[in-house]
């Protein structure tokens, strides 16, 4: 017997909570306690914290996140964003940058999902959408936060139903990350993530710079170089830089390479006078000093809180 579908009868703020609790409910069974869990099926990361958690600084690749519950604040150079539920977290390419969970607990854990972005499938979109894709006057900024609308909150809600159905996955999950990918481009951020993909534009420029900073982070800083390869101003790429990610390029170097060092450390056990060399420091006194200033402890002590953490 045909029965109608009553969701016409509730307001768009209705509906989306409707999908919010039902997406905790199933957080909430695939997470029993504080834990991340990647889907390598699905290329999806899901996670659970069950109280407030220390600052801890990392590495973002070109990311989306969705919160359901809980809150988060993120630094990244001089800028401090809240991260709230029912707000989509954009980072369109590599940031480092810092967070700390601030609300959760037991009965109201801090939940959520994430995957990182196809840049092919994005520049793909930007093409095939042309002048379609809004007209935005903001300058283009390395991560943004943003409302959920109900067609994105229900394009995540399938993505995460795909987790039980993975018979679905090789047809569902490219149309759904494509569905996201476009919800993201036509929505309020859109006219900065298009940018990133332009190969015409100057974020794109910067991006580029990106790219080569993270292939020679352990390399001497040559801005006069960087210029010239992305056919930039020195001055330019200094301001660009600093508007897309909130920090010098100097400042993003250091970043990664701490955060580089900090990984050999942790998991191939090498010592921190060695782990500095690698990562371009000439002084293990100084990368001590930088190291304790982003970690909150020196090298050998953070690594060994962090494993026993672990």
């Amino acid at each position: 017997m045909y029965t109608e579908d009553p969701s016409h009868l509730y307001s768009e703020a209705q509906r989306i909570e409707i999908l919010r609790q039902q997406m905790v409910a199933q957080l909430k069974i695939k997470l029993p306690a504080t834990h991340t869990e990647e889907n390598d099926a699905l290329g999806v990361r899901i996670f659970r914290s069950d109280g407030p958690t220390a600052k801890t600084p990392g590495v973002y690749e070109p990311i989306v996140c969705f919160l359901l519950q809980g809150e988060k604040q993120i630094s990244v150079g001089s800028q401090m964003i809240r991260y709230q539920p029912m707000q989509y977290l954009l980072v369109p390419v590599t940031l480092p940058a810092s967070g700390r969970v601030i609300k959760a607990s037991s009965d109201q854990p801090y939940l959520g999902m994430a995957f990182n972005i196809d840049i092919k499938t994005l520049s793909d979109l930007v093409i095939e959408l042309g002048d379609k894709l809004p007209v935005g006057a903001d300058q283009a900024r390395g991560i943004n936060i943003g409302d959920m609308d109900y067609s994105m909150v229900s394009a995540f809600y399938r993505l995460l139903s795909l987790m039980d159905e993975p018979k679905d996955i090789p047809i569902m999950l490219p149309l759904l990350k494509r569905e996201i990918l476009y919800r993201l481009l036509m929505s309020e951020v859109g006219s900065q993530l298009r940018d990133f993909a332009l190969l015409d534009s100057q974020t794109h420029r910067i991006v580029k710079v990106i790219d080569q900073l993270r292939q020679r982070f352990n390399e001497p800083l040559r801005i006069k170089e960087l210029a010239e390869l992305v056919h930039m101003s020195e001055s330019a790429l200094y301001q660009g830089f600093k508007a897309v990610t909130s920090m010098t390029p100097l400042q993003f170097q250091k970043q990664l390479r701490l955060n580089e060092a900090r990984r050999i450390m942790l998991y191939d056990g090498i010592e921190a006078s060695t782990a500095s060399y690698k990562v371009g420091y000439e002084s293990p006194s100084q990368f001590s000093r930088e190291y304790s200033r982003l970690f909150g402890a020196p090298p050998k002590t953070d690594i060994s809180r962090f494993r026993q953490s672990l």
